[in-house]
């Protein structure tokens, strides 16, 4: 038979028929039931390649299709996968030799899915009904073989509907060609698995109307083929309470920051007037303006001690400020740690004297030094200290500095001891929350409450940590400590 009498009968046969030019199969003729089946016209078809127009698994190449016919899975021109008994045969010209060959391919996906629905239903079909979740099992094409009864409620299907549609009908048509790629990947290496972990992923209703969902996937073997069994969860609830807690978290965050804006501002304003009293204040102490009665002396000092003390407040309360607004800013550096030690002690001396304290220190003779930031350091320092020398009666208060190597680390530690009132364990626990002051001792002690607070808050800044070891009417030990990696 010649060529244009072949080419008359493909276009009229109404089998999907395609005929290629050998060797390299590129498509010469397209003939409408083609354009049915697989989706593609007869102008986006011819001279295309047609294992790469159809193959489904992109470079692998099916098995040469023998003569007569086999079943095998071809993809559409929408991505979906059909099943298809294909067959060839050489077309030859009037000399005998061979110009093309054709190729018939006969859409089965009807009847394959219908025998797998009927041996998956008669095995699985009292499980996935006691099953809370909505279920879909496909196969490798992507068909849809058996759902329960709470995916159809869920997305309000009956059940036959969706017998042997493609997967993507319950997939916003924006997702296809995604969900398309997600399917085959997880075909390749086929296991219990989240689908899309960490993508957004959406349902389609039959009435088109989509929600949140979050899909597990499982294998399912069978005797011919390898299934796949999703369990599809409404997570629209969810994703409401998320969304509202964002949005609360989100009002917390702004007020929080204005809070802290409020409190910079105020600070700033309150500690001008302030520093002029406890100025001004320590000049009549001192009479250079003349004599002071005793009772005004008694009252000017009582004026200076509670202009130093709301000082104190409105400078802790601007740390605080700063820090939770993460205005901070920490550059490191190498620091010698005695050096601080001393300063620290240089400040607290006086204070410790008027209690009959002994201020100690215990430091090796060879610097310590590690990087950190030494305002930090000197605020962490001077606060464990005060708290020391305010809340011990007797005896003594001791600062030790200590550096050693381990497993690669450096670890470096200041540590404050008393022999204070101790610190029971139920207020340990709520001992470093801020404006909390703990203990029978602290009702008479002036503080804010914001000192271990402020220690914990820089603590974190240093990446460092405050710890603590405290007995009940023996002390504290209170300790901020820093771990370096050693540099080869």
């Amino acid at each position: 038979m010649n060529r244009e009498l072949w080419i008359q009968l493909v276009q009229q046969s109404p089998d999907a028929l395609v005929v290629t030019r050998t060797p390299r199969e590129e498509i010469m003729l397209w003939n409408q039931r083609a354009e049915a089946v697989l989706g593609y016209s007869s102008e986006e078809a011819t001279g295309a390649s047609l294992p790469d127009l159809i193959q489904p698994f992109g470079k692998e190449r099916a098995a040469a299709i023998a003569e007569g016919g086999e079943e095998s899975v071809r993809r559409c021109k929408s991505g979906i996968l059909i099943y298809v008994n294909a067959a060839t045969r050489p077309l030859l010209g009037d000399d005998g030799e061979p110009w093309g060959t054709l190729h018939r391919f006969t859409d089965i996906t009807s009847q394959r899915v219908r025998r797998t629905a009927r041996h998956v239903e008669s095995r699985y079909r009292d499980v996935l009904e006691s099953m809370p979740d909505a279920i879909v099992i496909v196969n490798d094409a992507g068909h849809i073989i058996l759902v329960n009864r709470q995916l159809e409620r869920l997305f309000h299907y009956a059940g036959l509907e969706l017998l042997g549609q493609p997967i993507e009908v319950l997939v916003p048509e924006r997702y296809h060609h995604r969900h398309t790629q997600h399917r085959g990947n997880y075909l390749s290496a086929p296991r219990l698995r989240p689908m899309g972990a960490g993508l957004e992923l959406f349902g389609r209703r039959k009435d088109g109307s989509e929600f949140p969902v979050e899909i597990s996937l499982s294998p399912l073997e069978t005797d011919d083929s390898t299934l796949v069994s999703a369990a599809i969860r409404d997570i629209t609830e969810r994703k409401r309470f998320e969304q509202a807690l964002r949005e609360k978290n989100d009002e917390l965050l702004r007020a929080n920051q204005a809070k802290n804006r409020f409190l910079a501002t105020m600070s700033h304003e309150l500690r001008t007037p302030l520093n002029a009293i406890i100025g001004f204040t320590g000049l009549m102490l001192m009479k250079l303006p003349g004599p002071l009665t005793q009772d005004q002396e008694k009252q000017l000092t009582a004026v200076q001690s509670s202009g130093k003390h709301l000082l104190s407040l409105i400078n802790d309360l601007l740390d605080l400020a700063r820090i939770e607004s993460e205005r901070v800013e920490m550059s490191i550096e190498p620091v010698v740690w005695q050096d601080v030690v001393h300063e620290v002690v240089t400040a607290l001396r006086p204070a410790a004297q008027a209690k009959g304290l002994a201020l100690l220190t215990d430091m090796p003779e060879a610097p310590v030094v590690a990087p950190t930031n030494r305002r930090a350091l000197h605020q962490i320092i001077i606060n464990l200290a005060n708290n020391a020398v305010k809340y011990t009666r007797q005896g003594q208060v001791r600062i030790e500095v200590t550096q050693h190597q381990t497993d690669g680390h450096t670890h470096t530690e200041v540590a404050v001891a008393d022999t204070g009132v101790g610190i029971s364990p139920q207020d340990q626990e709520r001992l470093f929350q801020a404006f909390m002051q703990v203990g029978s001792a602290s009702s008479e002690i002036e503080g804010t409450g914001l000192g271990l607070y402020l220690c914990s808050k820089l603590a974190e800044l240093l990446e460092g940590r405050i710890e603590l070891q405290s007995t009940q009417g023996v002390g504290s030990r209170f300790s901020f400590c820093i771990d370096t990696e050693d540099r080869p």
